[in-house]
């Protein structure tokens, strides 16, 4: 080899060098981000599909203060002749933001976008059937927060790597102005106390995962919400409360409307919660403008939160132990 091939040889050698030491890092960070993804987006505390109502409106409904299949809520609460929901067709779409904090810690942050049609009937009480009807189409949009730690040393991210607290979840149609600002779920032994503000400080609050609350099967919680709404319906209170729970229609679901006894944007109740096939359990609070069920051109506007829980034995304060 003559002595200009040999230095052509060793430029590209310090070249090829040169190329791995910068990329082998950016590399080995994306796939850690990849990783990381994955185990976000099939984790089951971030699911939201328990706000769909699929057909519930068109069903005929059992009691409303008892578990059912499709259990629904009329408006006014003893009158069916107003029926709605959401009807969900379409897999919602995730979006998922991983900010690596050290070596072993990273956080999530996910957004959830969803679509759909509110749907809401008049019945007819007299001939039995639908006397009037509108669908609404809409678009809700979800965020939350997560922590992430490294956990084991296999080399293998999918592995080591594994979700370790989460925030609620904050969801609001296209364009609403209702917000949820307080929430309140106790019974004698128990507390969950949450508040949001403009800056959306709830999804920097994060619940633990090796200490998630346990709720008593069938145990009954009182719920209070706090509301504000600067454009209320001129049907008093304005808005509709309720607590939705389970996975979908004939799994379980159940909704449970709240009231608002001094129309002050306070809505209190008492309700239910029960195990729903999974080891990881949600309830939904949805407040809904509504303007969105009686007002044939106003758009669906709503707001909810949600959060996991389990059903079991063992009891804990989420102020003292579960809350970051």
């Amino acid at each position: 080899m003559n002595a200009k091939a040999r230095f052509g040889s060793a430029i590209m050698l310090i070249l090829a060098l040169f190329i791995i030491g910068c990329d082998s890092p950016t590399s080995g960070k994306n796939d850690l981000i990849s990783a990381l993804k994955e185990i976000v987006e099939s984790d089951n505390a971030v699911v939201t599909e328990g706000i769909n109502d699929s057909g519930a409106m068109e069903s005929v409904y059992e009691s409303l203060s008892e578990l059912s299949e499709a259990t629904g809520d009329t408006f006014p609460m003893n009158y069916r002749l107003v029926k709605f929901g959401r009807k969900i067709a379409t897999k919602p779409t995730m979006e998922t933001d991983i900010t690596l904090v050290d070596d072993s810690s990273a956080t999530a942050l996910i957004k959830t976008t969803t679509s759909g049609k509110f749907i809401v009937i008049l019945r007819d009480t007299v001939n039995r059937g639908i006397a009037d009807s509108v669908s609404k189409p809409f678009t809700e949009i979800a965020y939350q927060r997560l922590k992430l730690h490294k956990v084991a040393d296999t080399g293998d991210d999918r592995k080591d790597w594994r979700v370790t607290a989460f925030s609620p979840i904050i969801s609001r149609t296209e364009n609403c102005s209702i917000e949820i600002t307080h929430l309140s779920l106790r019974d004698d032994s128990l507390t969950i106390e949450l508040s949001n503000d403009s800056e959306n400080t709830l999804l920097s609050v994060f619940f633990d995962r090796s200490n998630i609350a346990s709720l008593r099967p069938s145990g009954k919680y009182s719920v209070e919400i706090d509301v504000t709404n600067p454009d209320p319906f001129f049907y008093e209170p304005g808005e509709l409360a309720l607590v939705h729970y389970g996975v979908t229609r004939g799994m379980m679901k159940f909704r449970q409307p709240l009231e608002d006894p001094e129309n002050d944007g306070s809505f209190v109740g008492e309700i239910r919660l029960h195990g729903q096939r999974s080891p990881m359990c949600r309830t939904f609070f949805d407040v809904i403008n509504l303007s969105s069920i009686f007002d044939k051109n106003a758009p669906f506007e709503a707001t909810y939160w949600a959060f996991p829980y389990h059903v079991g034995n063992k009891r804990w304060k989420f102020g003292h132990h579960s809350v970051q």
